[in-house]
């Protein structure tokens, strides 16, 4: 399929083969360095592959529609970025679908960096969610990104010059694009049996149009999420990381409760240069005792 916009087209590919996954995968393998955050070519394809066959029937009669997509971002026929995402339908609590997308990976090419392309490559794939699940309304788009504050300070520069771009820098990207800060203790799980958990990310969204999400909408888009781009259709309730935090969500949406959405530009604004890892708290706990402090003023 293909869904344009002016000057980019977006072509996303629901298999582990063939041009749109190689020439994707090339581009994400060059983009993509730190070892615990990014998949390898075999756990992509492993992803993609339950697109089909019995383990979609089975993935589907628990968790509804969905598909895994990698996409390619092109200009002119030339490849400029892609992304890869899981897109589903959830349910919000009130009898009502919601299509949320995880956007696992999105990337842009060094070529092609410094020419706005980020926004349109971000619109392309909501677009393509939107068509996909026409019933669940405007798409919540989800994002991980690094915490500044908890990386490493070996990863915090082997990232930035992969990126081409500073940590903070990229989260001011985000921020004008529109993304805001989930307030929840968020850890990726291992990605395999090999792998450890990832604690130096934020959780964020784009597309919500208040200053809160529901809880279900959240507990429901974590547990496809999770079920399918991060254990591959394994079994979710024997990883601790993930019943840590799909009870504490599946808590809140029992009670009506619903998670802050924080805005991440009074931060950024106070930030300069790199910030320090002082023990003091990631840029969520950061953020939230910011706004705090405005409140007592």
């Amino acid at each position: 399929m293909a869904d344009s916009l002016p000057q980019l087209t977006l072509r996303t590919s629901d298999r582990g083969n063939g041009a749109v996954f190689d020439a994707f995968f090339a581009g994400y393998d060059r983009a993509f360095i730190l070892p615990d955050e990014k998949e390898d070519e075999a756990g992509l394809r492993a992803c993609l592959e339950l697109n089909h066959g019995d383990a979609r029937k089975t993935i589907e009669a628990r968790y509804g529609p969905f598909v895994e997509w990698v996409a390619l971002a092109e200009v002119n026929g030339a490849p400029v970025g892609g992304a890869n995402l899981l897109a589903t339908l959830v349910p919000d609590g009130r009898g009502r679908m919601q299509a949320t997308a995880n956007l696992n990976y999105v990337y842009l090419l060094p070529e092609a960096r410094g020419r706005g392309l980020l926004r349109p490559l971000v619109a392309a794939v909501r677009g393509a969610v939107a068509a996909r699940f026409r019933e669940g309304g405007a798409p919540l788009l989800f994002l991980e990104q690094n915490d500044p504050f908890r990386m490493t300070a070996e990863d915090y520069v082997r990232d930035s010059e992969a990126a081409g771009i500073d940590q903070v820098d990229r989260l001011r990207i985000w921020a004008r694009l529109g993304a805001r800060i989930v307030d929840f203790p968020y850890v990726q799980p291992p990605l395999a049996p090999d792998r450890a958990p990832e604690d130096s990310l934020v959780y964020a969204v784009l597309g919500a149009p208040e200053d809160a999400l529901s809880a279900c909408v959240l507990g429901g888009h974590l547990r496809r999420f999770f079920a399918i781009s991060v254990l591959k259709g394994a079994p979710i309730d024997t990883v601790a990381e993930v019943s840590r935090q799909l009870t504490a969500l599946d808590a809140d949406c029992q009670r009506g409760a619903s998670v802050a959405l924080l805005d991440p530009a009074p931060l950024l604004e106070a930030l300069h240069g790199v910030p320090p890892q002082d023990g003091s708290g990631g840029f969520r706990e950061r953020l939230v005792a910011l706004e705090h402090r405005g409140e007592r003023r």
